[in-house]
């Protein structure tokens, strides 16, 4: 426990440095770090992490696009948003050949899961980088926001669930996850969600919340958060291990920390691109 609560200090005085500096290209290296070591876990855990013809090209996109994300704004979006999805077929492509080349050796249900690993972590590490470059006035906002719902979903559920949880969620799954916890996650979720745009609102003058938008992202990307917990327990359990790694003393791998944190990234980036809470005031 004394492991585990030094390591999540250390993590949020790590974040808050990066959000703070990540107007600098601090950040996107940052993301782009913990992307590579992101898809080595998950390429570990599927056992292709030492079938080269899928494990560079891999790391190569998982550090590229959030790397570049950084010179995306409002204005050339839609253009970065197409070549990466380009480039996610043409690796679709390319691991459909390897297993074709193989001659059998490289089974198709390998390259699948190969896909879906890294596509996953590749795409939501990159949405966090576009969430704060896409819109250069407000974007550390909805950086903070993915964390502010995520961690505080997970905390707020743990604790409910340890209080009053009675009935399992799915404890095929996750044993000790309970109902009872999933609702506490989603009502904390949209409570501090409020809390956090009336923040901005006392503190910056040039800011507009919308404090109707904040509470239904609270709500639906808390739900979202414990998916992307869900599933992450579901491929642990699927390839029984325990943890993803243990570059965090306490709490596991990087997906092990930030499951949720990259299950929200992509899906909030999506709503707040079509409902934005932040507008200038």
């Amino acid at each position: 426990m004394k492991n585990r609560v030094i390591t999540s200090v250390a993590i949020l005085a790590a974040m808050l440095t990066v959000v703070i500096f990540s107007k600098f290209i601090v950040y996107p290296l940052a993301l782009a770090l913990l992307a590579i070591i992101a898809t080595f876990e998950v390429l570990r855990v599927i056992g292709s992490h030492k079938i080269w013809t899928l494990s560079i090209p891999a790391y190569l996109i998982s550090a590229a696009f959030p790397l570049t994300a950084y010179f995306v704004d409002s204005n050339n979006s839609l253009e970065f948003l197409l070549i990466l999805a380009a480039v996610v077929f043409v690796y679709l492509v390319w691991l459909m050949g390897v297993s074709v080349f193989s001659k059998g050796k490289i089974a198709f249900s390998k390259v699948s899961e190969t896909l879906v690993g890294v596509t996953y972590v590749a795409v939501s590490f990159t949405s966090l980088s576009l969430i704060r470059y896409i819109n250069h006035n407000f974007g550390v906002f909805l950086v903070v926001l993915v964390f502010v719902i995520s961690w505080t979903c997970d905390t707020a559920a743990f604790a409910v669930g340890s209080l009053i949880g009675k009935q399992k969620l799915i404890p095929e799954i996750s044993p000790k996850k309970t109902v009872e916890g999933a609702i506490g996650g989603v009502v904390f979720s949209a409570l501090l969600c409020a809390l956090y745009g009336l923040g901005l609102d006392l503190v910056i003058e040039k800011i507009q919340v919308n404090y109707l938008y904040l509470i239904l992202f609270g709500i639906i990307l808390s739900v979202v958060s414990q998916l992307g917990d869900l599933i992450a327990s579901l491929i642990k359990r699927e390839y029984d291990v325990k943890d993803y790694g243990r570059i965090f003393p306490g709490h596991g791998g990087v997906l092990d920390r930030f499951d949720s944190v990259l299950a929200v990234s992509t899906i909030l980036l999506i709503l707040s691109i079509v409902f934005p809470p932040f507008v200038a005031g």
